[in-house]
């Protein structure tokens, strides 16, 4: 199964001349769902008990009822009685895992693998655990072994790919992405993920060759269109990059990223009367989104409406104290309305949160 999009978004900072807009967009991340295998009779080793089979049964029947820590006890039971029956450790590390107790769970999906015929599914269940609980270095090492295993499975690239993203080494997470392409040429997931990690890279044509692929793949996958439109924003090509941001917002309208990240474009493009509109979209959507308040204000600054520029500056301090391009945004509207003093305290607050653009403000007008 192929990851499941989380919102989890990763911040690209732009700086548009003196002000200051940020959009989004989303990294990979897997979420896979793991299925509880049922007993026909007997395991890979022939003959069980009856009474073995009792037991693993009943484990398996709380575990599907939710009733976690009496399907536990269950197979407890049931490995007490045959100790090397690999699906009760399978079973056992789900029931683990979705108590929270992590590395018991790696323990016996690891245990799965040294007793069943087909271990490849423990280590890379083990695998995704150790990714949960990022600790990536252990990940990449089951998925070595889940590959050692079972070389034909795009999973095991696949996830590499993520966990190897997680850690920045772009590079790494392009060849595995591509080696599991290779396997699966037009997965839809692959191909974003992998145009994600060319972006970061700065190539963006080679972005744009992967979203468009995976948009071709799955014209339904909202997460490439925006990162289409992002890339080509990027690119400069602002009119295809709007009509990327227009099918995702056609797909998911109830998402105040796209409706941010189409506002930023048209900012862009000098439609501000628009852009403000959006951003306002993105704010009924989503209250407490501090970046929309900050672009709104950007844009309202190009419109000559300074006080209404400050307040909304002043919103997204409020809800992110941290950001300091609001604090640029505020500074500057705060020089047109003739407040020096408040333009250069906001300023000074920028550059001390790491606004490198302040300096020049508070050397042209505060010195």
């Amino acid at each position: 199964m192929k990851l499941g999009m989380k919102k989890i978004v990763l911040l690209f900072s732009v700086l548009i001349l003196n002000l200051h807009l940020v959009a989004q967009t989303d990294p990979p991340q897997s979420e896979e769902k793991i299925k509880i295998v049922k007993a026909l009779g007997a395991d890979s080793l022939g003959y069980v008990d009856p009474d073995v089979l009792k037991s693993y049964n009943m484990g398996v029947e709380f575990l599907k009822n939710g009733q976690l820590q009496q399907s536990i006890e269950a197979f407890n039971q049931t490995i007490f009685m045959k100790s090397d029956f690999s699906k009760a450790y399978y079973n056992r590390a789900i029931a683990e895992k979705q108590l929270g107790n992590y590395e018991a769970a790696v323990n016996d999906f690891i245990k799965f693998a040294e007793y069943d015929t087909l271990p490849v599914e423990g280590y890379y269940q083990a695998a995704l655990v150790y990714y949960e609980t990022s600790r990536h270095d252990e990940a990449i090492s089951m998925l070595d072994k889940a590959l050692k295993a079972d070389n034909t499975d795009e999973r095991f690239n696949y996830q590499k790919g993520v966990v190897f993203y997680l850690m920045e080494d772009y590079d790494a997470a392009i060849e595995e992405f591509t080696s599991a392409l290779q396997k699966q040429p037009n997965d839809a997931y692959t191909l974003n993920d992998r145009g994600s990690c060319k972006r970061m890279k700065g190539d963006l044509q080679g972005a744009i060759y992967d979203y468009e692929k995976a948009v071709k793949a799955d014209p339904n996958m909202v997460i490439a269109w925006n990162n289409l439109g992002s890339a080509n924003r990027e690119f400069h090509n602002y009119a295809v990059a709007n009509d990327a941001y227009n099918k995702a917002i056609l797909l998911d309208p109830k998402n105040a990223i796209y409706f941010n990240n189409r506002g930023y474009n048209y900012y862009l493009l000098g439609q501000y009367t628009q852009a403000v509109k959006d951003f306002d979209m993105a704010i009924v959507l989503k209250g407490d989104y501090a970046f929309a308040f900050s672009n709104k204000s950007a844009a309202l600054v190009k419109l000559g409406k300074f006080e209404q520029a400050a307040a909304q500056a002043s919103k997204a301090i409020s809800l992110m104290p941290g950001n300091g391009y609001a604090y640029l945004n505020r500074g500057i509207a705060r020089e047109m309305l003739r407040d020096k003093n408040g333009a250069c305290e906001d300023w000074l607050k920028a550059k001390e949160l790491g606004v490198s653009s302040a300096s020049a403000h508070l050397s042209n007008t505060c010195n």
